[in-house]
């Protein structure tokens, strides 16, 4: 018994092994003839259509993983050209300053102008006075020497104030210094500046100003197109997310289409040569076809011989039953015959009591 269940094992994994094989000669038959209906697919009629539908899904996703990788390298070159222009615009715009600053302190020393620059050389004038007194007061504690230890702390604490007064207004002075070349570089100022000697330096401060205007643009321009695919990333779960769906998408589309394969092989396999696939086949074919009819076979055989032994099992099954229930027949007909003993025992012993009650009765 044992020996024989593990003989159907043994078939039963065979029997699976041929029918993966003959899955994949289907599936491969399929491919093959999918291969040879380029352009006239309808001669396999709906599993044609399905098979169409399946590639074009399989090349769209392909072609957005193409797309997908292509943005992701996009965004990362976004990502350092923004910084490098970010980088150019930042310097641009301080030499800029520094140019108008250069600019507005010539400009304002010429004492030309009025009009032009008179707002500004008033608040300048406001101004220079009070640097200069700072630094002024700085000089005078740097030359005198602290007595004593609180002494010293008194002399740091006001050098820190003045220090503190010189910069900020310094850097007053150089915002209105920059203000002033801005003016006098403003392209509806140029008629004014025709001529003098500070026009080239208003022209340069112009150019500067429009490369500064050019680059922002191209920055506009580079934000918003690493905006839209950060968009597009966002809304999916970021590139490697969405080239991930794809890839899943793509290996489940694949699983589709060998089913299509392995159907369509096994139906021109076993139709076989005749008016419907002539188209289809070739003498080339006929060694596939041996392979399938061989597969087949073994899978029958498997499957008789595996069904062979399932029947004797089951006969010896019902011998065992059988042999199981005579024995349980033979018990019972044991357990009867005792029984009727101890009925006959029971009834002499009953007539054993009658008898010695007739005596007893005579005796009254």
């Amino acid at each position: 018994m044992d020996e024989r269940k593990r003989t159907i094992g043994e078939l039963d994994l065979k029997k699976k092994e041929s029918l993966r094989s003959l899955g994949a000669i289907y599936e491969d038959f399929g491919e093959i003839l999918f291969g040879r209906l380029s352009g006239q697919e309808e001669i396999l009629g709906s599993d044609a259509e399905e098979y169409l539908k399946l590639r074009k899904e399989i090349i769209d996703s392909e072609g957005l993983i193409k797309v997908t990788e292509a943005d992701t390298k996009r965004l990362k070159e976004l990502e350092g050209e923004i910084l490098a222009r970010e980088r150019e615009h930042t310097a641009l715009i301080a030499e800029i300053q520094e140019a108008c600053a250069d600019l507005g302190r010539d400009a304002v020393e010429d004492e030309g102008f009025p009009g032009l620059l008179g707002g500004c050389r008033q608040q300048i004038a406001q101004i220079v006075p009070k640097l200069e007194d700072a630094r002024a007061r700085l000089e005078e504690l740097e030359d005198r020497g602290g007595r004593g230890f609180f002494g010293w702390i008194g002399k740091n604490t006001q050098q820190a104030v003045y220090k503190t007064l010189v910069v900020k207004h310094q850097g007053a002075l150089k915002k209105l210094y920059a203000a002033a070349g801005e003016k006098f570089a403003a392209a509806e100022n140029e008629v004014q500046v025709m001529g003098h000697s500070l026009e080239g330096a208003a022209h340069t401060v112009r150019d500067m100003r429009e490369s500064a205007q050019a680059q922002a643009r191209e920055l506009e321009k580079l934000r918003e197109e690493r905006r839209r695919l950060g968009n597009v990333f966002g809304a999916e779960g970021g590139p490697v997310r969405r080239i991930q769906n794809l890839e899943r998408h793509i290996a489940h589309i694949r699983s589709e289409l060998k089913a299509v394969y392995r159907r369509v092989g096994e139906l021109v396999a076993v139709e076989g040569p005749g008016e419907r696939f002539n188209r289809v086949l070739m003498p080339e074919d006929d060694r596939i076809l041996e392979m399938a009819n061989r597969s087949k076979e073994l899978i029958a055989e498997y499957s008789r011989e595996i069904e062979k032994l399932k029947t004797a099992i089951s006969i010896d099954d019902e011998k065992a039953e059988i042999e199981k229930m005579e024995r349980a027949i033979v018990e019972q007909k044991q357990r009867i015959a005792a029984a009727e003993g101890r009925i006959g025992e029971l009834n002499r012993q009953i007539e054993e009591a009658e008898s010695h009650i007739e005596e007893l009765s005579a005796l009254l």
